[in-house]
């Protein structure tokens, strides 16, 4: 981190974390409820809706997110407070484009690949948000993807 980059408040990140938390999840019932994968009794006879309902979210996430990830750093509740992605070697707060698909790939894979296959052990989402009050304030997935979430504003 350099003399440029200011960590991201604690609050900050966990108002944006709620922001996301609430507009992914939204856009992907309403595909869901489009597509009709999950229309009819029979749908649920075996499980590959449930894989239907991945793509769903990662395409609500790519959405919602994408162009915001690889322009800024941004999501769009990191964009409504101020903040965003960095590398952790990044000497100053440029952003995060040279890494896109690394971000996306452990980004939006992690969160509906964490719900949908730990369902049981909620625990794990619950440490990955609870990690932003260490010192360092960075996520387990953040710490994956070798990133920092700064102050832009």
């Amino acid at each position: 981190m350099s003399e440029e980059n200011v960590i991201a408040g604690r609050m900050r990140r966990l108002a944006a974390t709620l922001i996301d938390a609430a507009l992914v999840p939204a856009l992907t019932i309403v595909l869901v409820m489009v597509s009709g994968i999950v229309e009819d009794a029979q749908d649920y006879a075996d499980n590959s809706w449930m894989a239907w309902v991945l793509v769903l979210a990662i395409t609500s996430y790519l959405i919602l997110n994408g162009y915001g990830l690889w322009r800024s750093g941004q999501t769009i509740g990191k964009r409504l407070l101020g903040i965003a992605i960095v590398p952790c070697t990044s000497k100053t707060s440029s952003l995060i484009r040279g890494q896109f698909w690394a971000l996306i790939c452990i980004r939006a894979l992690f969160f509906p690949l964490l719900f949908l296959v730990v369902t049981p052990l909620a625990v794990i989402p619950l440490i990955d948000q609870i990690l932003i009050f260490t010192r360092k304030r960075r996520c387990l997935h953040g710490l994956a993807a070798g990133t920092m979430v700064i102050r832009v504003h």
